[in-house]
């Protein structure tokens, strides 16, 4: 989102300047004149928040609840905040919300405040409060903001419990790697004669030597590999690349493409149910899916609405997401429905998410496992080949 600083002419002619927060020009002058004036020029202005850090989703969600609950009781926004603030512990979002408080006391919108803050606040957040200040139900639109954090770091939970495992047997399979092959493997063929050993034993004992004179080498190279791959995967040609070979790999792409038809259709849920315009909202979800290919195919989607095909149609010419979506909003717009079946196919994708999530573990678990137990038997060969040998020698 953009401040502006504008003028605009009022009904009876008079000039008028302000600010406000806009996704763009046409928004901005959209919105003067919902308010009855006609804006007459314009400039951008650059946020003095410096764009922090993005705050925990948990908290925001958090904060949404409790500011809609106290809302609703019937107090006024900035005594909410102000009661919110003294109740909250010293940290980054304590600091947002006494800023936000701030701006609002000078008399600023609560959705400028919250842009006010950079990247505090996801950009779903800050249009939905805009939308429920316009509105007049900024209440209920906090608490549906509250729903869908509490989904969203639901699944964020999932995912990250579903990889926890495959990870930590990732690190055991490394550590007894080096383990056994730096070693435990030098120790057990230490006695024995070099020249008489096994090729496979041999490439080990070569590996080990290799690990044990290298290994500051090896740290840093490890270091570099940490510090670099993040870099080159941030260069858009390899991100888009990369986002769209997990969409199209074999079994691996159906499961992400249903976690990206959850993500979406949550967030286009929640957008459209909070007041936002469909194609605003399709538009705003771009940047929530989380994968640059598939963003990429709903700017196709988008522009193919905008030259007045239905919105099923487009969507599922993109083919990026799960085919039931598609036809669930198809039913949507022929039903007249489409705000309430865009939230009952949320529910339901936010469980087959779930479901996917399991599935991809359950893809990744038996690999780690047979990539761990042929790590270790190729090393127990390496260790007893060579005492087998030994003994059939003294049994000669």
């Amino acid at each position: 989102m953009q401040k502006y600083s504008y003028q605009a002419l009022t009904p009876d002619g008079k000039t008028v300047r302000g600010t406000m927060i806009a996704n763009n020009d046409e928004e901005l002058k959209q919105l003067v004149q919902k308010a009855g004036n006609t804006c007459i020029k314009f400039t951008k202005m650059a946020s003095t928040s410096g764009g922090g850090r993005a705050l925990p989703i948990k908290n925001v969600g958090n904060f949404c609840s409790q500011l809609g609950a106290i809302l609703k009781a019937g107090l006024p926004l900035a005594s909410a905040l102000d009661m919110l603030y003294g109740k909250m512990e010293k940290g980054a979002m304590k600091t947002s919300v006494g800023k936000v408080y701030e701006m609002v006391q000078k008399g600023n919108s609560l959705s400028d405040a919250l842009a006010e803050q950079g990247k505090a606040y996801p950009p779903l957040m800050l249009n939905m409060v805009k939308a429920g200040e316009m509105s007049g139900d900024l209440d209920q639109t906090l608490n549906k903001l509250a729903d869908h954090f509490e989904k969203e770091q639901k699944t964020k939970n999932t995912v990250k419990a579903a990889l926890r495992y495959p990870k930590m047997l990732a690190l055991i399979t490394l550590a007894v790697l080096i383990l056994m092959v730096a070693v435990v493997l030098p120790k057990m063929t230490s006695t024995m004669d070099p020249n008489n050993l096994p090729t496979l034993t041999k490439i080990l004992l070569g590996l080990s030597d290799f690990i044990i004179d290298n290994w500051i080498f090896i740290g840093v190279g490890v270091a570099f590999l940490v510090i670099v791959i993040p870099m080159i995967k941030n260069i858009d040609r390899v991100r888009y690349k990369i986002d769209k070979l997990k969409t199209t790999m074999p079994k691996v792409g159906k499961l992400m493409r249903m976690i990206y038809t959850a993500r979406f259709a949550r967030s286009l849920a929640t957008l459209y149910d909070g007041g936002i315009q469909l194609i605003d909202a399709m538009q705003m979800c771009t940047a929530i899916v989380g994968n640059v290919y598939v963003s990429d195919k709903m700017e196709e989607a988008i522009y193919r609405v905008k030259k007045g095909e239905s919105i099923s149609k487009a969507m599922g010419s993109i083919n990026v997401f799960d085919p039931m979506l598609t036809s669930m909003i198809f039913v949507g717009e022929e039903s007249g429905v489409l705000g309430e079946v865009l939230l009952r196919v949320a529910d339901y994708f936010d469980e087959e998410s779930d479901n996917a999530t399991k599935a991809l573990t359950g893809l990744l678990e038996p690999i780690m496992l047979i990539v761990m137990a042929v790590i270790i038997v190729l090393i127990i060969l390496a260790i007893l080949l060579p005492m087998f040998s030994s003994y059939e020698n003294i049994g000669a």
